[in-house]
């Protein structure tokens, strides 16, 4: 049978070899930064409590209707504590990677932006449901940023352009929205670019929510390897090149670039 270390060579051997790769993550990347998941266990949309809070706050339902009262719960339960986290190890291996590998693409679905807080490229990182680094008007859409203010009020903020004065809302996708088409296109163009020699590593997601889950699927179709590190084996298994690394992003990832830079010496 093939350890763990037998596997965690060939991995490093495989990316040391690659030109180009592409690091697929999810809630699970930022987990071992302190912010919580939404399924699982104890996941923010678990049982029916979660299920209640996820159909008026994380659709537009809510952020419609009672504006003021979805944008302070977004504050004190979500803001807040994505402001306050900082980027882990793993966050922290892959921008060592990416000197390894200026070819390298960060697809990300979380919209806590620690990947650009670690350090990684911001025109390499493409945040596929948007980021709570910036806020929105409901009603036009217009981009507020907060550029270095980072203790946004409890109250909503109003939009500044004049005569609109909307409500803000964060600039994440919610349930039933569309993906920012600038970074899908940018996550999709990364993927189709990836060819047999090259990788998909995919950290901390199970990668069930469509149409972000397809990339995979389109990595290993093209011929490239897809290295899998989460707790448990993904339903990427099926695919073709598919190596299970297993472990955290914290732990897994630091042990690999470790690595691969030792590879590249």
């Amino acid at each position: 049978m093939t350890t763990n270390s037998d596997m965690l060579e060939k991995c490093a051997q495989i990316l040391a070899n690659a030109q180009r790769i592409v690091c697929f993550t999810g809630a699970g990347m930022s987990a071992e930064s302190g912010i919580g998941t939404f399924r699982g266990g104890s996941g923010l949309w678990n049982g029916l409590l979660g299920t209640i809070v996820l159909g008026w706050f994380g659709t537009p339902i809510g952020w419609k209707w009672t504006p003021g009262l979805a944008w302070s719960k977004y504050i004190d339960v979500f803001y807040n504590p994505i402001r306050d986290a900082q980027p882990n190890e793993g966050h922290q291996a892959l921008v060592r990677l990416e000197k390894l590998c200026p070819e390298m693409s960060i697809i990300t679905q979380n919209v806590d932006g620690l990947h650009q807080k670690a350090g990684s490229n911001s025109d390499h990182v493409f945040e596929v449901h948007g980021t709570v680094r910036r806020s929105r008007c409901i009603t036009n859409g217009h981009i507020y940023d907060f550029h270095s203010e980072t203790n946004l009020p409890r109250t909503s903020p109003r939009c500044q352009i004049e005569g609109c004065h909307s409500t803000l809302r964060p600039d994440c996708v919610l349930f039933t929205e569309s993906l920012p088409r600038d970074q899908w296109l940018g996550a999709e163009m990364a993927t189709r670019r990836l060819e047999s020699g090259d990788v998909m590593i995919i950290v901390g997601t199970s990668a069930q929510v469509y149409p972000a889950a397809g990339l995979p699927e389109l990595a290993a179709h093209n011929g490239a390897t897809l290295i899998d590190i989460n707790l448990e084996r993904t339903n990427f298994s099926r695919l073709n090149n598919y190596e299970y690394l297993g472990g955290t992003a914290a732990t897994t990832l630091p042990t690999l670039v470790n690595r691969v830079e030792q590879l590249k010496v």
